[in-house]
């Protein structure tokens, strides 16, 4: 099941806009669990995540022995060559 979403938007030179959005059940439900934890509104938190998802990312790719290093995720943990071979050998 998809929930509808309505947004209004006050537009500084015209009247309210309303929108409609399709949001899946899964989505909509980590939105208002990230909203009761920062203490916002659904709206607000759809808002901030849009807004940043859409910023123009500025970074650029390292290379060490002319292979790209990928970035590391903010709270990630660090990839060593114990734990490669350790995921490694658990797949075998």
């Amino acid at each position: 099941m998809r929930f509808r979403l309505r947004v209004m938007h006050q537009m500084p030179y015209a009247e309210i806009m309303r929108t409609t959005l399709d949001i899946d059940d899964e989505l909509l439900l980590t939105v208002k669990e990230i909203a009761r934890q920062r203490k916002m509104t659904a709206g607000s938190v759809v808002s901030s995540l849009l807004r940043e998802s859409l910023q123009p990312k500025n970074f650029q790719l390292e290379c060490r022995n002319a292979v790209p290093v990928l970035p590391r995720r903010p709270n990630g943990p660090v990839v060593t060559s114990e734990l490669v071979n350790r995921l490694l050998d658990e797949d075998e």
